[in-house]
């Protein structure tokens, strides 16, 4: 009977991991595109909207991703977990300023509307926000709306 169970683990574990690995790649489809930070918030409040930088965050498929803050740009990796609650997602920076550090996060997913609470680069991921309220906390909120794409 054990050796049984031990063939059904053996057998069954990466038909598992291989639906997680699909519920990943569909999330990651809905993120993919090009967002352009509509609100930001920091340190329990909203700033102004004309305060709000220029950025833009562009998902590939894959995970990754390329930054925009003016003329400075960055390539980072992200990975989700889109069966946690809320969804958790990890930015680990593969160039830039902040090259080798990583963010821990949170986000939601409405339509063409991404709200992500996210750490500061070099944070702890025990650091992890578990709301989108940044009060007392080094945590950011962004709010990103989906860019049509140019024709």
């Amino acid at each position: 009977m054990h050796r049984i169970i031990c063939v059904m683990i053996v057998l069954f574990t990466p038909v598992l991991l291989i639906a997680g690995d699909d519920d990943v790649k569909k999330e990651l489809k809905a993120l993919e595109g090009k967002w352009k930070a509509v609100a930001l918030e920091a340190g329990g409040k909203p700033l102004p909207k004309e305060s709000v930088p220029e950025f833009i965050f562009i998902v590939a498929a894959d995970g990754k991703s390329t930054g925009q803050m003016g003329k400075v740009e960055y390539q980072s990796t992200i990975t989700i977990d889109s069966k946690k609650s809320p969804k958790t997602i990890d930015n680990s920076h593969d160039s830039g300023a902040y090259k080798g550090k990583s963010q821990y996060g949170i986000y939601k997913l409405e339509g063409d509307k991404w709200t992500v609470c996210m750490t500061s680069p070099g944070a702890k991921e025990s650091d992890r926000p578990k709301s989108f309220d940044t009060k007392d906390t080094a945590n950011v909120v962004f709010v990103f709306e989906r860019m049509k794409k140019e024709k």
